[in-house]
């Protein structure tokens, strides 16, 4: 990515340097061991009222005993105020770091340097790199127990960007070349301001937008150790990729370990986007392998977590097209990070609209959806990518995900919508006819939108209603075995129950919605 240059200097004076210039400049500098190497010269002096002695030098090279060395097209030093000012081709170089700049300041009693216009700075040693902004940095001294650098916007605009290397551990992946590329990729941040502490610390704030490789990262903080590998994000924080769109108050990225596997955590009105399913949460977990999320939970908040509010209790919630779950956790597995199922657990229930076409006005909330309740319901899903849409190269298709089947364990019942018997009905004018069933488990299975079969298994009770008809009484008790006996809060005939189980017949009945019972 090709990076921005600053304005001529002379136009504009820009705040230098970045990294550290741990050295001391011209003169001033001596009494941290520095002196002039070879080609450069003392070509003034003079005592200055009010400053003391000031030295101008020409084109200086300053050699320090402790390796540091520095150059410039001039520089100035004033010895009483032990500050040295650097002019022009600024370029720093000791141990691990590289800096370049068009000026600098640097006081070398306090260790300090301050530089400007267009910053480069380079650390070796992890390859950590700053360019643009203005620049303070404190060198670690024997009242300093670590470094300190701070990095702010320019007076042009140009906003700071570094490129921080990956955890030192998480490049080597077993058998795998490719996946060791993709986490060798470096992050590159843009942010207001920039804070460097020690050899390993990073934080940045200020609209911070982070990139690596094919992933996009948002948030009004951010805080980084490469040691741990941990990214935190903090404040309208977002992490976008090909695949997924994640927000959270606050979203935590692991490094990957050895084999390739790394965590990405959103905490707090938690809200995943992905190919036609969309999961809300106050906590969200991503499972990635060499970058590809592979898994993914959606849990509520631990008890013991900071101050309960709504982002604590809310129950996770899964949401496609005519389709939403709910429960206490959810569980997604998504294979090279395409959804083939999806585990709700604790009080879940599903509720499907497809045949919302169905309801009248009359219809009580509770025959509004087609719906499915149990302990635990577990979604399979089919997906495929048509062949006419034509996907732009570096691009994952759009995939079209479809309900293969619905299985409700644990405590199921059941309610969906259909067509009453009557021929003449009409959708969405009419009443629907509506099929209740409860079992110890219950299994669905589904085509475009549309319940096909139902299975139910165990010990099975359950009810089918017509809507009466213009001009027919209600039957009386002796219609309907007791078992199917009900009283009608839906105001329709019931019918015979015909899904209790057959002597012999373990396994419950098999339901053909749309049939006659």
């Amino acid at each position: 990515m090709a990076f921005l240059r600053l304005p001529n200097p002379s136009s504009v004076p820009v705040l230098l340097g970045l990294l550290s210039l741990m050295a001391t400049v011209p003169r001033a500098a001596r009494a941290q061991g520095c002196g002039l190497g070879e080609g450069s010269a003392e070509f003034r002096q003079e005592t200055v009222p009010g400053r003391g002695v000031v030295r101008y030098f020409r084109q200086p090279h300053f050699v320090c005993d402790d390796g540091v060395e520095i150059w410039s097209d001039s520089a100035v030093a004033y010895e009483a105020q032990g500050m040295s000012v650097l002019i022009g081709r600024v370029r720093y170089v000791d141990g691990s770091r590289r800096l370049t700049s068009d000026q600098a300041r640097y006081f070398s009693e306090l260790g300090r340097l301050q530089a400007q216009g267009h910053v480069h700075v380079v650390n070796s040693d992890d390859g950590t790199s700053v360019e643009h902004g203005d620049l303070v940095y404190l060198r670690q001294t024997e009242r300093r127990a670590e470094e300190d650098m701070t990095v702010t916007t320019a007076a042009d605009g140009l906003r700071p960007r570094a490129t921080v290397p990956p955890p030192r551990d998480s490049t080597t992946v077993a058998d795998s070349t490719a996946a060791a590329a993709k986490l060798a990729e470096p992050y590159t941040v843009v942010a207001d301001r920039m804070v460097f502490r020690g050899a390993s610390s990073f934080s940045s704030s200020g609209s911070v937008e982070i990139e690596r490789d094919s992933l996009f990262a948002f948030a009004d903080s951010a805080e980084y150790e490469q040691d741990a590998g941990g990214l935190l994000l903090v404040g309208s924080a977002r992490v976008r990729s090909q695949a997924y769109d994640l927000v959270g108050r606050t979203i935590t990225m692991g490094g990957a370990d050895s084999t390739g596997t790394s965590a990405v955590e959103a905490t707090r009105d938690a809200v995943l986007t992905g190919d036609e399913l969309q999961l809300t949460a106050p906590v969200i977990r991503l499972y990635l392998t060499d970058g590809a999320v592979q898994h993914l939970v959606a849990v509520p908040l631990r008890a013991d977590s900071a101050v309960a509010d709504s982002a604590n209790t809310t129950r996770p919630v899964a949401l496609a097209e005519d389709f939403e779950l709910r429960a206490d956790s959810i569980d997604v597995t998504a294979p090279d990070e395409i959804v083939d199922r999806i585990l709700a657990a604790g009080g879940a229930r599903s509720d499907s609209h497809a045949q919302d076409s169905l309801n009248v006005e009359s219809l009580p909330p509770v025959a509004r959806s087609d719906w499915l309740e149990g302990d635990t319901i577990v979604v399979f899903l089919t997906s495929s990518v048509s062949d006419s849409i034509v996907v732009p190269a570096g691009e994952e298709p759009q995939r079209d995900y479809e309900v293969d089947r619905i299985e409700a364990r644990v405590g199921a019942r059941s309610l969906y919508r259909l067509l009453p018997e009557d021929s003449t009905s009409r959708a969405g004018v009419d009443r629907p006819a509506v099929h209740y069933v409860m079992g110890d488990s219950i299994t669905i299975h589904m085509t475009g939108g549309e319940v096909q079969e139902m299975q139910v298994v165990g010990q099975t009770r359950g009810i089918h209603l017509e809507p009466l008809q213009a001009g027919t009484q209600q039957a009386d008790s002796t219609s309907a075995p007791a078992a199917s006996r009900t009283d009608d809060p839906l105001g329709r005939r019931p019918r015979p129950d015909r899904s209790q189980p057959t002597p012999g017949d373990p396994a419950g009945p098999q339901i053909q919605p749309g049939r006659r019972q």
